[in-house]
């Protein structure tokens, strides 16, 4: 692997991946709270991004066919983002028991997948994939509406442990490999 400029700057990598881990880490002691930030941001984005597209619609596609859709899209945007900074418990519990059942509908699919494709070797750990999906969806649904106090904090602070470990990994790769190539730490 290439690292360029990062044999030289793998600190800042590292301190990345270290802060990474830390505010997921912080996150599994506040999962209520990730989860409504979570989501408020994530209804903050759906206002500016519908907004920006009723904005190109509207003054840039005039003459577009799909013009009165494209608004339209941005539109329901607009109405979802402010929905969700309205009242960000109530979103949150609405997405945490989507996420529920879109985990059961997942880890379905993937056994069936798995069982078409019994000629591959690790068709059995496919198999133990959809299960653990199913039981993660089947967890989320049953401990509805509380689990919306923990499942996506849990996921997004576990996501940001994940991530800081990579970075992490990959820091002290290019470490080492500017080591080798004798490039000054």
């Amino acid at each position: 692997m290439e690292y360029g400029e990062l044999k030289k700057n793998w600190v800042w990598l590292l301190g990345l991946g270290i802060i990474f881990v830390t505010l997921g880490f912080a996150g599994l002691l506040l999962l209520p709270l990730v989860s409504i930030t979570s989501v408020a941001i994530f209804g903050a984005f759906m206002l500016v991004g519908g907004a920006l597209q009723i904005g190109q619609g509207i003054i840039k596609s005039r003459d577009w066919k799909s013009r009165s859709l494209h608004i339209l899209m941005g539109l329901i945007y607009v109405i979802g983002g402010m929905a969700t900074l309205e009242n960000p418990v109530l979103a949150t519990t609405i997405l945490t028991l989507i996420l529920g059942f879109s985990l059961i509908a997942i880890g379905a699919l993937r056994i069936a997948v798995a069982f078409q494709n019994r000629d591959i070797s690790q068709w059995t750990l496919m198999t133990l994939s959809g299960f653990l999906t199913i039981i993660l969806g089947v967890l989320i649904v049953l401990q509805w509406p509380w689990s919306s106090l923990w499942a996506i904090g849990l996921f997004v602070s576990v996501d940001l442990i994940m991530s800081g470990a990579n970075f992490i990994a990959i820091a002290l790769a290019a470490k080492v490999e500017g080591k080798k190539s004798g490039v000054p730490a």
